[in-house]
């Protein structure tokens, strides 16, 4: 039985950290894991400075960035302090990721513009490089380990910065290339976020992306054969808990979460998972299991597709919401109106969160970021439109709470005197959700919790 194994940036952040990742893999009985390696902590940021520095043409801004690249990744290898062959090969891995970097910076700022192609060939440098280190410090304390270029497994369309998997053909590759090394008794290390597309330019999956890179693997290896025991999310938190603790000092441990439960959490702002990684595990009923790298004797959080327990299981909260209200007498018994307004948002290419409607009216949340003044313009084509900003969306998740009595009397009792501006109920059975002022959402958190959980 195979365990994928993914490890964030935090978790692989120096030379310590991915010290201790090699020892926590290595010390694993059964088994040998697949290993999923995000970029060090902070280096997809450095490269996406480089990349806006590098199309405004402002070398020294770009070349002094390269500079901090090459002195991170110098000094974490230095001080991994590998055996002479790994340490060699290693350094020159990494010179010529650097080289390649060097060079795509150069022809952005030549161009003055930068490709989503050259971009993808750009941000990938921080998985390529982390994940080789990772393997070749497995190998400094006697595990056998190998490293595979995710491109050569992960199979992408070309949808550069956001790019779609292409599950059949990865657990091809996953057959061909992983399984015989686990078969052989090797530990497989390859980098998160990176793939190919078909004709073999890199692509990225996007911001979080490593996370879904584990659970494709996890699904390509159960696609090709392989018993799966879990994929493991290794990062800074103890995993999913009952609120954002730093909001809430009392937040515990859920030990357990059914996916839809998670994915509800993930999409109204707990940031422990990526929301994607749910969807391959779950077809193929594999566990994912969100573990802190820093307490690894901790239990962490179990998201399985059916969790046991019923009722509220978790608070989450998103800020930065704008709601905008949508009325018009037409709305009155008319077949269409909905369709019209919501088509609205699908021209300008902006999800919804939150819904409510009534005879005459629809209140629809958005994202603060979204194209406000184009959609104001052309939803007041055929209806009277206002807006309300600086919300925040609070979202109250367990199992079965539209059929569970009592659940709205005990949110709305300890909200108190904490203004409710638009409520959704009853369209999952898995969240309650309501829209409040943002400067009143850690109060309502807080006192959402004490409420179900102190």
């Amino acid at each position: 039985m195979t365990d994928v194994l993914k490890f964030g940036g935090t978790s692989v952040g120096t030379a310590e950290r991915i010290r201790d990742v090699a020892r926590l893999v290595g010390t694993r009985g059964g088994d040998p894991c697949l290993v999923v390696v995000s970029a060090m902590g902070g280096v997809t940021d450095l490269l996406v400075e480089l990349k806006i520095s590098s199309s405004g043409r402002d070398r020294a801004a770009a070349e002094a960035g390269l500079e901090v690249l090459a002195a991170r990744h110098r000094a974490a290898l230095d001080a991994l302090a590998l055996p002479n062959g790994d340490a060699k090969a290693c350094a020159d891995d990494f010179e010529m990721e650097l080289l390649r970097a060097r060079e795509l910076s150069l022809g952005i700022s030549l161009l003055e513009e930068v490709s989503p192609r050259t971009s993808d060939a750009l941000l990938s440098l921080g998985e390529l490089v982390s994940s080789r280190f990772v393997a070749a410090a497995l190998r400094a304390r006697g595990t056998q380990a190998v490293w595979i270029d995710p491109r050569e497994i992960l199979a992408t369309d070309a949808t550069h910065g956001a790019a779609l998997a292409d599950e059949a053909e990865t657990a091809r590759r996953v057959a061909a290339r992983v399984l015989p090394e686990l078969a052989a008794g090797r530990v497989v290390v390859t980098g998160g976020f990176v793939g190919a597309a078909m004709g073999g330019a890199t692509t990225t999956l996007g911001r979080g992306g490593s996370d879904y890179s584990a659970a494709l693997f996890g699904a390509a290896l159960k696609d090709a054969g392989r018993e799966v025991g879990a994929i493991e999310i290794w990062t800074d938190v103890d995993g999913i808990l009952t609120a954002d603790p730093r909001l809430v000092p009392h937040a515990r441990l859920v030990p357990e979460v059914s996916s839809a439960e998670a994915a509800e959490l993930a999409f109204f702002g707990a940031k422990v998972l990526h929301p994607a990684t749910i969807r391959p595990a779950v077809a193929r009923g594999i566990p994912v299991v969100v573990r802190n790298s820093f307490r690894p004797e901790g239990a962490g959080t179990v998201v399985r597709q059916d969790a046991s327990g019923t009722g509220v299981r978790a608070i989450a909260m998103r800020k930065g919401v704008t709601a905008l209200f949508v009325g018009s007498p037409r709305m009155l018994l008319a077949y269409g109106y909905a369709a019209k307004v919501f088509s609205v948002f699908e021209r300008h290419r902006v999800s919804v969160d939150v819904i409510a409607t009534s005879e005459v009216s629809i209140s629809i949340t958005v994202d603060e970021k979204a194209p406000l003044d184009g959609i104001v313009h052309d939803l007041s084509e055929f209806a009277e439109v206002s807006l309300l900003k600086h919300l925040a969306v609070v979202s109250v998740v367990g199992r079965n709470l539209r059929s569970t009595a009592g659940i709205a009397v005990r949110v709305f009792a300890a909200l108190g005197d904490v203004n409710v501006v638009l409520i959704s109920q009853g369209a999952s059975d898995t969240n309650m959700t309501f829209v409040v002022a943002e400067a009143d959402a850690p109060e309502a958190l807080r006192r959402l919790h004490k409420e179900f959980f102190e």
